[in-house]
């Protein structure tokens, strides 16, 4: 047996679940005073905000600022579920953009990595958080990225390739001028540093490169092999012109010995002729004055010469004999007086 027909619009009756035997009921009113509780925790909370000695930041009511200047570190009051909270870091922030590709003045591509710190004013917090971007802090990086790269080929594409490497410390200067200028203006941001942290090329440089240090190289190794010789021949010449001085001195030496030699025999010579002139002279005027003397005794005494000779003849015969007849002239050898 069928019971009654059953609408399609009817639903079952629930069922009651049972309490399990030994579980005391709650009641009502507990139960509800712990929502209120709960509720009037969620919005004491929600009352209150805490801004950190390194962030500043700003008040919204339904899409109006309602802080005129940034809101200072501390706790503060707020209306909950209406107001929000927009806030910003202060302190210096780091800023890493890698491999950023500028071209130089001859059409050179160049990787370029920069290093930024900056940090966030007190009159730049509102601009930032309302006037720059989305609202709040998040895309703040973001925005500045393009300014930062624009002002980083402007100062690049002056720049000679070659002459990068050399010129680093000028070139990190002027990045540094430039994009400083540019975040300060547009969004109120203080660079207090930047740093180029790395620079690459093109291989097609790199090669380039390479091969005019290979030329380089070659060249001075060529000079290197110029000057090694040359200066092997200086000192080959040094030691001709040495060897040649010293056999010119010693020849100089040998002639003025010679020179000398031949004027010390030349004046000995002369002494000794000097000195047989003068013994002859003086043996003549000796044999003059003796002659003299035996001429004046002579003279005197006629009978001294036969004394004389009779005194002297050793029994030998004449020698020599002059004239002829009964009264020759006879010369005897006469052995000399002693003196």
């Amino acid at each position: 047996m069928s019971g009654p027909p059953t609408s399609p619009w009817s639903f079952p009756e629930p069922k009651l679940v049972r309490r399990p035997p030994g579980l005391p009921a709650l009641p009502w009113r507990i139960v509800a005073v712990a929502a209120l509780v709960l509720a009037a925790v969620i919005v004491l909370s929600g009352c209150f905000y805490t801004v950190q000695p390194t962030e500043m930041a700003g008040v919204r009511r339904f899409g109006t600022v309602l802080t005129p200047l940034p809101v200072q570190p501390g706790l503060h009051f707020k209306l909950p579920l209406i107001d929000e909270v927009d806030k910003i870091q202060t302190s210096l922030t780091a800023l890493r953009m890698e491999n950023m590709t500028v071209y130089t003045v001859d059409n050179q591509s160049v990787g370029i990595g920069i290093g930024l710190t900056y940090r966030v004013p007190e009159d730049a917090v509102l601009r930032l958080l309302y006037h720059t971007g989305r609202t709040g802090s998040l895309d703040i990086n973001s925005t500045m990225q393009p300014i930062i790269a624009d002002r980083v080929m402007r100062v690049f594409s002056t720049q000679n390739t070659v002459n990068i490497s050399v010129e680093r410390a000028s070139i990190a200067i002027a990045v540094r001028r430039e994009v400083s200028q540019a975040l300060r203006s547009i969004f109120g941001i203080e660079v207090t540093d930047l740093q180029i942290s790395s620079i690459s090329y093109s291989p097609t440089f790199e090669e380039s490169v390479e091969q005019a240090v290979k030329a380089k190289n070659d060249a001075i190794r060529a000079e290197n092999t110029v000057a090694r010789f040359h200066f092997e021949g200086e000192q080959i010449k040094v030691q001709a012109d040495a060897q040649a001085a010293v056999r010119i001195a010693q020849a100089n030496g040998e002639a003025q010995a010679n020179i000398d030699r031949a004027r010390g025999e030349r004046q000995a010579a002369i002494l000794r002729a000097e000195g047989d002139s003068q013994a002859t002279l003086l043996n003549g005027q000796a044999q003059a004055k003796v002659l003299q003397l035996v001429g004046s005794v002579t003279q005197a005494d006629p009978s001294v010469l036969g004394y004389q000779a009779a005194t002297r003849w050793n029994g030998a015969l004449p020698a020599t004999s002059f004239g002829a007849g009964a009264n020759p002239m006879t010369l005897f050898n006469l052995p000399a007086s002693p003196r």
